[in-house]
């Protein structure tokens, strides 16, 4: 029971705590669980299309450099797990790009070649306290902003595809659970203000997402309560943070909102721009033989 009670915020009633503590324990056997359905989809089809490579690339280093910020400080037994469990799923999500990739041999090589120097400085940059005895304070930051902007890149990727038919809906789902138990968790116990953000970003994308999936497949009577219902949750979740932090972040949802409705429009302007190109010359011949 004791560890039921750990990082209590003494404003709040003792049984919040203990709940906030429950999900997160909950949370991590969810983020145990969270890619191996994907892992699973992209093995049987042999495909990551459909699949941000920025994503899962964001999503790695930011795993990287937070298990060096986690061993730094004194966070609950369930955030130190998964520390240490999420950046192995998420290298097996990046070798199977590689793997199932059809580009060129030698393009492979240069992901490999540029990814592995990247991974190799931010170890490097850790492991010599490059920026002082506060080195993983300092890059755990980077980690924040990683994580804030990787699931954008998906959203993005859907927007311009009009379906989120590469992403496993069972990851999708779980996920949903993750993050929702992560705000329960990070906006009522008392943890680094580093993971309040984290968790007010990457949730809120991650509800965007889930919107995505519904708008993207078939509409049905659940359609417009279940998005109404995500979209209370999102501004939910922007009250908490302000309760937690201060009035000032407010401009995390604004800045969400500019970005995606950057991303909108310039999704749009592309089928446009596909929209208008001529013909291209072997689509006169088939209409021509048809005719004929």
């Amino acid at each position: 029971m004791a560890g039921l009670k750990e990082n209590c915020d003494s404003n709040l009633p003792i049984g919040l705590c203990v709940l906030a503590n429950i999900c997160g324990y909950t949370s991590n056997v969810i983020w145990f669980l969270v890619l191996l359905p994907q892992l699973v989809k992209n093995y049987r089809r042999k495909s990551t299309a459909g699949l941000s490579f920025i994503w899962a690339s964001c999503n790695f280093c930011a795993s990287l450099i937070n298990l060096f910020f986690i061993l730094d400080i004194d966070v609950p037994l369930f955030t130190r797990i998964s520390g240490w469990y999420m950046p192995i799923l998420e290298i097996l999500m990046l070798f199977q790009f590689v793997l199932y990739s059809k580009a060129s041999t030698t393009r492979k090589l240069l992901l490999v070649v540029v990814s592995s120097v990247v991974y190799s400085t931010i170890i490097a940059l850790e492991c010599t306290d490059a920026f002082g005895e506060n080195t993983s304070s300092k890059m755990v930051w980077v980690s924040i902003v990683l994580w804030s902007v990787e699931t954008y890149f998906q959203v993005v990727l859907n927007m311009k595809r009009r379906s989120v038919e590469g992403q496993s809906y069972i990851s999708l789902g779980l996920s949903l659970m993750g993050k929702t138990t992560d705000v329960i968790m990070q906006f009522t116990l008392i943890m680094p203000m580093q993971y309040v953000f984290m968790t007010y970003f990457s949730s809120t994308l991650a509800y965007v997402n889930i919107i995505q999936l519904i708008l993207y497949t078939q509409h049905g009577w659940y359609t417009k309560p279940a998005v109404s219902v995500l979209g209370l949750l999102l501004c939910i979740f922007v009250a908490l943070l302000i309760l937690r932090t201060s009035v000032v972040s407010i401009v995390c949802p604004i800045g969400i909102s500019v970005f995606l409705v950057a991303g909108f429009i310039m999704t749009r302007r592309l089928r446009s721009k596909k929209s208008v190109l001529p013909p291209t010359s072997t689509t006169p011949k088939q209409s021509d033989n048809k005719v004929v």
